[in-house]
């Protein structure tokens, strides 16, 4: 199955510039958070606050998650219309994201592999969350599951995982890199490879 996920994003943002937009959000709040944890950070092993860089490790991959909702949004609706269905739902999909960070995060901290399975079957829920106006987790993750493998999307989901661990591994600048990537491709994978689908089922 072809998908042009990876490739016909910048043609989407030619179409629609504003899809940028929440990927350089997500980067400038994971920079502002790295930058008050290194400003803080002899204060915070001297008071024995390990929690606090965890903790905003897991901010920082919700605000993520939840932008990729955004994100999806743009790709599908005008500036307006995007605001609207996404200030209805921003609470809920925000509240799953941490939930969803906090499992990925410490996964990732497990020698890796625990965090890259648990994305690989939560990758698409924020995006199907907003996009359906359904935040009820059981059906989404349904929904995620079914699109990457009864639509046959393993491959390309397991290529954006790869990338996404690749990125941060890089020094410095590579968790900045894979939060960009996850917010502004992870959204097209998913609505590319839906009307791959669709498209398919009237052609047949």
């Amino acid at each position: 199955m072809k998908l042009d996920g990876f490739g016909d994003i910048f043609g989407v943002i030619r179409r629609n510039p504003g899809v940028i937009f929440p990927a350089f959000l997500g980067v400038a709040v994971a920079l502002i958070f790295d930058v008050i944890s290194f400003e803080y950070s002899g204060m915070v092993k001297t008071l024995n606050f390990s929690w606090i860089p965890f903790s905003f490790e897991i901010f920082k991959w919700s605000v993520a998650f939840t932008l990729s909702g955004l994100t999806a949004l743009l790709m599908k609706k005008n500036t307006k219309e995007s605001q609207e269905f996404f200030s209805k739902n921003f609470l809920d999909v925000f509240v799953f994201s941490v939930f969803m960070a906090f499992f990925v995060v410490v996964g990732l901290d497990l020698y890796v592999v625990p965090g890259l399975l648990i994305l690989f079957f939560m990758i698409y829920i924020p995006s199907e969350m907003i996009l359906k106006q359904d935040t009820n987790s059981l059906k989404r993750f349904k929904g995620n599951l079914s699109f990457i493998l009864e639509d046959a999307h393993v491959i390309h989901t397991l290529v954006a995982l790869l990338l996404i661990i690749v990125f941060i591994l890089i020094p410095y600048i590579g968790e900045y890199i894979a939060i960009f990537f996850y917010i502004l491709w992870i959204p097209n994978i998913y609505i590319s490879g839906k009307r791959e689908s669709e498209e398919e089922e009237i052609e047949w």
